[in-house]
């Protein structure tokens, strides 16, 4: 029933521009200048049934934000742990929209070998010339506080979680994890710029414990503290909805330290 009503909500527009040109508005995109776009479109695409192109489609989903003078950032991770990771030619192993945007002329792409992003935009050069930590110091993560910078999840609820924890985790200490370097070769336009790249990853050695990551009782917190903005249903992956990216970080700083094994899927006490 809520997939029908939201068909049935989609032609009601003239297109599928308008139909999310409106819906940003709705959910108020106006005051953001970067948007940071998370997609899944299995059941998202199959719901509103308009009989698009890939390209076409993505372009729908993006044009009405450029057209408004944002900058769109997705990302792009290859999870190139080792060999070489060329910024213009490595593909991403994610979904529809995050392999879009790398074929876009003006992209604009970050030069972590293991978690790059892509940006288009007016402002898209943020995303270039970061530090070497993924979720640390100078990372797109720090980068994008202060900036009036929102989420967008297209197709995919909030619960199944966002990269942010894991700076969020870097930057409050989380014991569960610890700093990895990797020798991946990093090159730019055929050039080699560099090696020795970082992340904050999973330990390893607790045999009682993987460490996965649980986002439910996170995201509820924000849900229950007002600042999700949403049109369709998250549970039939049919939502479009949009949060702080700042708010969100308070939050979630604010519940780790609340409790430390709150992003975890089962306790764990901090050494």
């Amino acid at each position: 029933m809520l997939i029908d009503n939201t068909m049935k909500k989609f032609e009601s527009y003239q297109s599928l521009d308008d139909y999310f040109s409106r819906t940003y508005n709705e959910l108020g995109v106006e005051p953001y200048q970067f948007c940071y776009i998370y997609s899944d479109f299995r059941a998202f695409a199959s719901c509103i049934n308009a009989n698009l192109e890939k390209e076409q489609f993505c372009e729908s989903i993006i044009n009405p934000l450029i057209n408004s003078k944002k900058t769109v950032i997705i990302p792009t991770f290859s999870y190139t742990t080792e060999g070489i990771f060329s910024i213009e030619k490595t593909p991403t192993h994610l979904g529809a929209l995050n392999s879009w945007i790398l074929s876009q002329p003006s992209v604009k792409r970050s030069e972590h070998p293991i978690f790059s992003f892509a940006a288009i935009g007016s402002k898209s050069s943020l995303v270039e010339n970061c530090g070497k930590s993924a979720f640390g110091k100078d990372s797109i993560h720090e980068r994008l506080r202060g900036k009036k910078c929102c989420f967008i999840n297209i197709g995919r609820p909030i619960e199944y979680g966002i990269t942010l924890l894991h700076n969020v985790e870097q930057s409050c200490g989380a014991s569960y994890r610890f700093h990895k370097t990797f020798k991946t070769r990093v090159f730019k336009e055929n050039e080699y710029i560099g090696s020795g790249y970082t992340a904050f990853v999973r330990r390893r050695d607790v045999p009682s414990h993987d460490f996965k990551f649980n986002f439910l009782k996170a995201s509820k917190m924000l849900y229950d503290a007002g600042i999700v903005n949403q049109v369709g249903e998250p549970t039939a992956l049919t939502n479009v909805s949009l949060y702080d990216y700042d708010k969100t970080r308070e939050i979630l700083v604010r519940a780790f330290l609340n409790d430390p094994a709150i992003f975890l899927s089962k306790p764990f006490i901090q050494n």
